[in-house]
């Protein structure tokens, strides 16, 4: 079983300079390769230090590519409206091309729409547009990626034929992902042959298993193959006292629930609104309604954490209702101290992620 962690970069209310943050992030996925982690992943978000700093994930990656030499490097994921510039879809190519090559072929390329309304209006995108945008870049990108050069005269983009260097050696179809967080998203991931990446951030189990078969079935459809298993994400911490971890998680898991919700406006009423993305009105409704202390209390029993025991009794659930799947963690939020992250990622590793390995394998038999 796939097991990768997402740097996030959500520890802003520890009190540290933008500067340390980020090193000290960067140093965690160096960590996590030590650990046998099988990637790391960075973010795209803009403007928002409470929430996240992250406004160039091939870049930090490059960094990471430069102090690793096994482990996988995913954009976690690039957001494709933002980038809006008649000749963005070309340059974002020839990065992901050189980063891909300096990388020895360990790039993994995730992709999205993006959901916050004030980082499309500080890039003067109307959401409204966010399918379309995304949809006509993702293709010019990832045909490009194939050929070797991007032509294309579309509706937001015009490209004069041009060769992509670094020459792609291969292409990302088969290391697409796509963040799908809406019914819409979901059928698109499965149209453009992604693997599906869903944040357990609002949904039980049971609902997300009905998500990820929807995709598998269009994507059997779409493609005419088995679909690789998708990938959940959930923030995570152990620590061998159930009490302590239930504690130290409330307590780093509060504040960035808070920044998320702010973030978002998940508690806001302009979804309904917004061409795209209607689907996520209800779900804001639901919490205005309920407040944000109920709120909290649903999101933090979606997570993963507990005693090594506990975890893996969780992800033995998962695994019979989900089926095949990979495990992203977002372990570093909310001014939790390096150290803790840094022990709680060992104990995931040395304790909880070889038992559900046995699970996962005994599952597949």
């Amino acid at each position: 079983m796939h097991f990768g962690l997402l740097l996030l970069l959500a520890n802003a209310s520890s009190g540290k300079s933008d500067s340390e943050l980020w090193k000290e992030e960067m140093r965690l996925g160096e960590i996590a390769e030590d650990l046998g982690y099988d990637s790391v992943w960075v973010p795209e978000h803009h403007f928002d230090r409470p929430y996240c700093v992250s406004p160039d994930p091939l870049q930090a990656l490059t960094y990471l590519a430069a102090r690793t030499s096994r482990i996988r490097l995913g954009t976690g994921a690039i957001i494709l409206p933002w980038w809006q510039g008649q000749n963005d879809p070309l340059r974002l190519a020839e990065r992901i091309s050189m980063l891909d090559a300096l990388s020895d072929g360990r790039l993994l390329l995730g992709i999205g729409r993006g959901l916050a309304r004030d980082e499309y209006e500080r890039f003067g995108v109307s959401m409204d547009e966010s399918r379309e945008r995304f949809t006509e870049s993702a293709r010019m990108i990832l045909d490009g990626l194939e050929k070797g050069y991007i032509e294309h005269d579309g509706k937001y983009f015009r490209q004069a034929r041009a060769d992509i260097f670094p020459k792609p050696e291969r292409g990302f179809r088969d290391r697409l992902f796509n963040i799908a967080m809406s019914p819409a998203s979901t059928l698109a991931a499965a149209d453009f042959g992604g693997t599906m990446m869903c944040f357990n951030y609002q949904y039980e189990i049971e609902q997300q298993a009905d998500q990820f078969n929807t995709w598998r079935a269009r994507y059997r459809e779409k493609q005419g193959t088995e679909p690789p298993p998708p990938v959940l994400l959930d923030f995570a911490y152990c620590h061998e006292d159930p009490d302590v971890a239930d504690k130290t998680m409330r307590h780093h898991l509060a504040p960035f629930f808070s920044a998320m919700v702010d973030h978002y406006e998940f508690d806001g009423q302009h979804f309904g609104r917004s061409k795209g993305y209607e689907s996520y009105q209800e779900g804001a409704d639901l919490l205005r309604d309920a407040g944000r202390e109920a709120g909290f209390e649903k999101f933090y029993g979606l997570q993963w954490n507990g005693a090594p025991e506990q975890m893996i009794e969780q992800m033995r659930r998962r695994i019979e209702l989900i089926g095949d799947f990979q495990q992203m963690l977002l372990v570093s939020f909310g001014g939790m101290p390096l150290e803790t992250v840094q022990a709680s990622l060992r104990l995931i590793a040395e304790e909880v992620i070889p038992e559900v390995n046995r699970i996962a394998e005994s599952a597949r038999a």
